[in-house]
């Protein structure tokens, strides 16, 4: 195992970035025998004082970004329920109003964000606001919350708003016009849930998704499928591979890119959008391609530009479920169970991390994510290959919306079945337990794995 890990130098440096992010709150108490103790190994160990090095400064940036955004909240607060000028951009889309940044409120400059809550949205991204209104803090300021990982600072009720101007160009808010573009173009021979339904899987467009529908695959542990994640990146790419070889391959480049920023940069296809990349470019230059060394090279440039994105959600499930993938998915072949054993993985591997953020786990979701697995892939596939088409003749677009119809049909159907017969274990774990959980998990792994390879030579 210990070999496993020296071998690859991109493990061991962002091992060393979340050690120093895990220790960042404690930085002022160690950052001082840290320095002393990585000039000491300097004159022994080089490896090792740079590792403490790595540690030393992933600390420091972990911590002066918290300060950064935690000074703006401070100086929201001063100013909180009262009445204010701004100037600022829009981000993006909420489905309370808008999301702005680029703030700068009273004629003082903040880092962070506002949500602005309007009832009909009538901007786009990148467009420069005035706006007055009333101005709140932002009182959820756990970690690893939405608002906190979205640089939230305060939520804004406007009287006026005034556009100022509007990009020339910008490749963003041109993306974000192609995607309405596409929902408004998808043909109503699918009923509203299902067009929602593929859209959100696909494009990232949620907001009008019925909230019976949320309610249902939130109930059966499917939440993650309504949001674009790594998942889709890679379904949609492997799709693609088997058709091209050699350089034709460099085609999946803009391919994913844009893709990402049609959906969003959400960090689950960033980190997807990264791998895939190394992956094309090892095929490409025909070198042997290392999935573990791809996926620490993708959190560290992650954590580089956010290293407070490692205590959210997104980060968490997205990285610890394709590190089972990849992993231990590989070692752990039951004959017969083959074409399963990937979802089982992921779904235990995830479970305790689940019930530490949610308090609950259901366990239909153990037996319905098997089930689903292949019809969110194909609805994937499907929901791509129908965006496209919208660009193309409208009888194109109609004759594959009758094509996925039924596979969006069959999946509702089975969501809201599990949600009538859903059963769940309501408890929240404390760090200490799932940590416990995750060595336990760790034990029964290594017991299955020496009792599946004891044969081996």
């Amino acid at each position: 195992m210990s070999n496993e890990i020296t071998g690859r130098p991109s493990v061991i440096i962002f091992i060393s970035i979340v050690v120093g992010i895990l220790l960042f709150k404690y930085v002022g108490l160690i950052f001082i025998p840290l320095l002393c103790l990585a000039i000491v190994f300097l004159f022994i160990k080089e490896k090792l004082s740079l590792f403490i090095m790595i540690i030393l400064l992933s600390a420091w940036w972990t911590a002066r970004n918290y300060e950064i955004y935690m000074d703006s909240v401070e100086r929201i607060r001063e100013i909180s329920n009262s009445v204010v000028n701004i100037n600022c951009r829009v981000k993006g889309i909420s489905k309370y109003g808008l999301i702005v940044n680029h703030l700068e409120i009273n004629n003082r400059r903040y880092y962070g964000t506002l949500e602005v809550r309007i009832k009909e949205n009538k901007y786009q991204y990148g467009d420069n606001l005035y706006i007055t209104g009333k101005i709140y803090e932002n009182k959820a300021l756990d970690i690893d919350k939405r608002q906190f990982q979205e640089r939230l600072i305060g939520i804004l009720y406007p009287t006026e708003i005034k556009t100022i101007s509007k990009p020339k160009f910008s490749l963003r808010r041109t993306l974000y016009s192609v995607r309405s573009r596409i929902r408004d173009r998808i043909p109503h021979n699918l009923s509203g849930e299902e067009r929602e339904l593929t859209m959100a899987m696909v494009l990232g467009i949620s907001e009008n998704l019925p909230y019976e529908t949320y309610k249902s695959f939130k109930v059966t542990g499917l939440i993650h499928t309504l949001v674009v994640s790594g998942a889709q990146v890679s379904i949609i790419t492997s799709a693609i591979i088997p058709f091209l070889s050699g350089l034709w391959l460099s085609i999946i480049f803009p391919i994913v890119i844009l893709y990402a920023l049609v959906t969003g940069l959400e960090i689950s296809v960033i980190r997807a959008s990264i791998m895939m990349g190394i992956n094309i470019l090892a095929r490409i230059i025909y070198e042997d391609y290392d999935p573990p060394s791809s996926l620490a090279f993708s959190g560290m440039v992650i954590l580089l530009f956010d290293p407070l994105a490692f205590f959210g959600s997104s980060f968490q499930l997205s990285f610890l479920a394709t590190f089972s993938l990849i992993c231990i998915s590989p070692y752990l072949k039951i004959k017969r169970l083959e074409f399963i054993m990937p979802t089982i993985t992921v779904q235990g591997i995830l479970a305790p991390l689940l019930l530490y953020k949610n308090g609950s786990l259901p366990l239909i979701s153990f037996p319905i994510n098997v089930i689903v697995s292949p019809l969110i892939s194909l609805l994937t596939i499907g929901g791509f290959i129908l965006s496209i088409s919208t660009f193309t003749f409208p009888f194109i677009t109609h004759l594959i919306s009758i094509i996925i119809k039924p596979i969006a049909y069959l999946l509702l159907r089975i969501v809201v079945f599990g949600n009538s017969i859903t059963y769940d274990i309501r408890y929240t774990p404390s760090i200490i337990e799932l940590v416990s959980m995750y060595i336990i998990i760790g034990g029964l792994i290594y017991i299955g794995y020496t009792r599946l390879h004891k044969n081996d030579k």
